[in-house]
C-alpha cells in the first residue's frame, strides 16, 4: 500500500473510548487538537458497543469522529476491537467460552480502559469467546467486514491497528474448540498418534482425543508444543484480521503495537515483536513509565527493542504516558516520583527518549483522562475537562521539535532520504 498518507511526523493520542470524553466536548477537542499539531488520533471500534443485536450496528457515534477527523485534518487510526464482546453473542455462543485449565469459563467483565461491558481476561482472540470455534469466527468476520466496508475511503481514515498490545493471557484457552486446533498442529506436526507419544513421552493414548494440553507448564515436550502452537495460533488470527481488511481495503494502512516485552515475556504471553511487526507495516509500543519504572534506561530499551523488532520499518511510541495513574495494582507502594505523576519534564524526555532511539511517531496514552472506572484521572496530557496543560503544551513543543529534526535529517543526509523513500515517507 502507499503511506504517502501518513503525517511527516505522527503526533497525536488515543481520543474516543466510549463513553468518553462527553460529547458535548467532542467539537472543541478536535479544535484544541488541531490548533496544537495534533494530527493523529486512535479510537477503539468495539464490536461490543456497535453491533447491539445481531447484524444491527450503531455507528452514530463512531461517525461523528471520523467526520471531526476530516474536518480538522486529523487522521483517523481504527483500532478494531472484536475482544470487546456483544452480550448477546455470549448467550449464542455460550458453547466457545475460553476456557482456563481447571475449566472455568472467562466472564464477561467490564472494561479499565472503556468503561464498557463485554470484556475478558485476555487480549488475544475475541475475548471471552474463542476464535477456534467457525460460528464465533465466522460473527467477529462479519463486523470486522461491515467496519471496513462503512470507512474504506473516507477522509478521515488512515488505517486500523489489527491487535492492541499484542499478548495474550497464560491461562486459556482449553474450550474444546482449542483443544481440536492443537490436535490439528500437532497431526500435522507428528503425523501419527504413536510419534507424538513417543515424543511426549506419553505411552497411553489410544485416541487422539485423549490427548490433551498441559495445564502445569515446565520443561517438557508437551509444554514446548503448547506454547509453539498457541503462539501460531494467536498470530494466524491476527493475520486472519489483516487478510480481511486487506480484501476490502487494499489501500489503507496497517498497524499493530506491543508491549516491548519480548525478552521476559514472550514465551508464555507472546509478547513476540518480530512477529508481530513483520505482518505490518508500522508497528509500535505502549511503554508507560508509571507501569515500568522511571529509570532512563528502561525507557530507551523499550524503543530500541521495538526498533530492532521493526527491522528497518517506521515504528510508533503509539501508547506515551501524559498524565498521573493512582489506582492500579502497579504503582502499590512505589514512589510518586517513578514515574506515577508525570510532569513536564518527564513528558520531554520519554518524548525525545523515544525519538533518539528511532521512532518516527508518538502517540499520547489518552488526549485527556477517563471520567469513570478505574483508570479515572489516569495518563491524560490534557486535563479532565480537556483544557490545555503544561504537560500539553510540553508534548506539543517536543512534537514541533520532532517534526523539525525529522526535516533536518532528511535534508542533510542522501541515506536518510532514500530510507525514508522506501517506507513512504517520501
Amino acid at each position: 500500500m502507499s503511506t504517502k498518507a501518513v503525517p511527516q511526523v505522527p503526533f497525536g493520542a488515543v481520543y474516543f473510548r466510549k463513553s468518553n470524553p462527553p460529547r458535548e466536548d467532542w467539537e472543541r477537542d478536535y479544535k484544541v487538537a488541531a490548533d496544537d499539531g495534533l494530527n493523529i488520533f486512535r479510537h477503539w471500534f468495539m464490536w461490543g458497543s456497535i453491533e447491539r443485536k445481531p447484524g444491527e450496528y450503531d455507528w452514530e457515534e463512531f461517525d461523528r469522529q471520523m467526520d471531526l477527523a476530516a474536518e480538522n485534518n486529523i487522521k483517523t487510526v481504527v483500532a478494531e476491537l472484536i475482544h470487546s464482546v456483544p452480550d448477546w453473542a455470549m448467550r449464542k455462543f455460550a458453547h466457545a467460552r475460553q476456557l482456563r485449565g481447571d475449566g472455568t469459563p472467562l466472564p464477561s467483565i467490564m472494561g479499565q480502559s472503556s468503561a464498557t461491558g463485554g470484556f475478558a481476561n485476555n487480549s488475544g482472540g475475541a475475548g471471552a469467546l474463542t476464535l477456534n470455534c467457525p460460528e464465533v469466527k465466522e460473527a467477529a468476520g462479519n463486523f470486522l467486514k461491515a467496519l471496513v466496508t462503512r470507512y474504506k475511503g473516507h477522509k478521515g481514515l488512515l488505517g486500523y491497528d489489527v491487535w492492541n498490545e499484542c499478548n495474550y493471557s497464560p491461562s486459556v484457552d482449553y474450550s474444546e474448540y482449542s483443544k481440536a486446533a492443537f490436535r490439528d498442529w500437532l497431526k500435522a506436526k507428528y503425523g501419527d498418534l504413536e510419534a507424538l507419544s513417543k515424543a511426549w513421552h506419553r505411552y497411553s493414548h489410544a485416541e487422539w482425543d485423549d490427548v490433551e494440553p498441559p495445564v502445569e507448564l515446565g520443561p517438557y515436550c508437551e509444554s514446548y508444543d503448547w506454547l509453539e502452537f498457541k503462539r501460531d495460533n494467536y498470530y494466524g488470527q491476527m493475520q486472519w484480521r489483516i487478510d480481511l481488511v486487506r480484501e476490502i481495503d487494499p489501500d489503507c494502512l496497517i498497524a499493530a503495537h506491543g508491549i516491548a516485552s519480548a525478552i521476559p515475556n514472550m514465551i508464555d504471553r507472546g509478547c513476540d515483536d518480530w512477529l508481530a511487526a513483520s505482518k505490518v507495516e508500522i508497528y509500535g509500543m505502549t511503554w508507560i513509565a508509571a507501569r515500568k519504572g522511571n529509570q532512563p534506561w528502561r525507557h530507551f530499551y523499550a524503543a530500541d527493542l521495538t526498533r530492532s523488532a521493526s527491522r528497518g520499518k517506521p515504528f510508533w511510541h503509539a501508547e506515551r504516558q501524559g498524565g498521573p495513574l493512582w489506582m492500579q495494582p502497579q504503582v502499590l507502594g512505589r514512589d510518586k516520583d517513578d514515574g506515577r505523576v508525570a510532569e513536564p519534564d518527564d513528558i520531554k524526555v520519554w518524548t525525545m527518549t523515544s525519538f533518539a532511539a528511532g521512532a518516527t511517531g508518538v502517540l499520547n496514552l489518552r488526549f485527556r483522562p477517563l471520567l469513570d472506572g478505574s483508570l479515572f484521572g489516569a495518563f491524560g496530557s490534557y486535563g479532565m475537562d480537556g483544557s490545555r496543560t503544561p504537560r500539553s503544551d510540553m508534548a506539543r513543543l517536543h512534537g514541533e521539535m520532532g517534526q523539525c529534526a525529522r526535516t533536518d535529517r532528511r535534508l542533510q543526509s542522501p541515506s536518510s532520504q532514500g530510507r525514508y523513500r522506501h517506507s513512504g515517507y517520501s
